[in-house]
């Protein structure tokens, strides 16, 4: 029987947590003998709360002798605060124990701060991926819903954590167990267990028009520093004003502001993910001052940038 640690940090999802231990409490019904065995770790062994504000007792602290064969984290949307001295040091424990070790959405932040990940990739929300990219540039952060790699698994969060148990419960003990835990909770599954699928993407307009679904991604690759619209159309091959009708048949608006709202989007997840200052959000969404951000901003969320953030 595999034991499975799952630790938890105040404000961790309440979503992600019932998408790994349902998954795992169907496998042991399903196999008709216990398979998995899970306990809850908390810093200090004392109960948190979700971000649904649910207390969660848990069954030990990071002083407890408890060994478990797979280790998994979920962090919350302030992943900083759980980056802390015991923290890391409990995590490094673990990792040189060459256990399974996995992490959830923020929770790839901690990993990265104890230097677990080195050439390890983690899958992290599109609206956390850019500021966990900038404080650990050399690491490997995807844009993917949840990856398996090796000993090491990963997701972005929200229902793909589910993915990411069920690839855990076929690594574990096999792909027949894992199909049936996902036929008893009604869920289609992604096909493999490393999804190719980017977040951030509207997959059917790659289905419809091949080169407008390139002047998205072109646009996503470059929200730091946006092309002319000029340019944008000779790198996809047609003329502008090809490109300004295929986005106004898709989209309903122009290149220009399709791009501009994706830079707007950029910038609101970044300043709901990350203590970097406007300013410097700004400039890595694009915007040559805070008065220029600040202008386009409030005219789409009706509220000042700096007035609309988390941290």
């Amino acid at each position: 029987m595999k034991t499975v640690g799952i630790v938890l940090f105040d404000g961790f999802p309440m979503i992600s947590l019932s998408s790994i231990i349902e998954p795992l409490r169907i496998a042991n019904r399903e196999s008709r003998v216990p398979v998995f065995e899970w306990h809850l770790i908390t810093e200090t062994g004392e109960a948190v709360r979700s971000s649904s504000n649910i207390e969660i007792s848990a069954d030990h602290g990071f002083d407890h002798a408890y060994l478990p064969d797979i280790l998994l984290i979920l962090a919350s949307y302030f992943p900083e605060k759980t980056v802390t001295r015991p923290a890391i040091g409990f995590v490094r424990k673990h990792a040189a124990r060459n256990i399974l070790l996995g992490c959830v959405d923020t929770g790839a932040l901690l990993m990265a701060e104890a230097g677990i990940l080195k050439n390890r990739k983690a899958a992290v929300h599109h609206e956390s991926l850019k500021a966990i990219r900038d404080r650990h540039p050399a690491q490997i952060f995807i844009d993917r819903l949840f990856d398996f790699t090796d000993n090491f698994c990963s997701s972005a969060g929200g229902v793909a954590t589910l993915d990411m148990t069920l690839a855990l419960i076929a690594y574990c003990e096999d792909k027949k167990l894992s199909k049936a835990v996902a036929e008893a909770l009604n869920y289609r599954p992604l096909t493999t267990s490393l999804a190719q699928i980017e977040l951030g993407q509207d997959w059917s307009v790659a289905r419809l028009d091949r080169r407008l679904a390139l002047a998205v991604e072109i646009m996503q690759d470059t929200l730091d520093a946006p092309l002319p619209i000029a340019e944008l159309a000779r790198k996809t091959d047609l003329k502008g004003w090809q490109l300004r009708r295929k986005f106004q048949k898709f989209f309903g608006e122009t290149p220009a502001r399709y791009y501009l709202n994706l830079r707007l989007e950029n910038a609101r997840a970044l300043l709901k993910n990350s203590p970097a200052s406007v300013g410097y959000i700004g400039t890595q969404c694009g915007f040559t001052n805070v008065e220029t951000l600040s202008r386009s901003y409030l005219k789409k969320y009706g509220i000042q940038p700096s007035k609309d953030r988390d941290y």
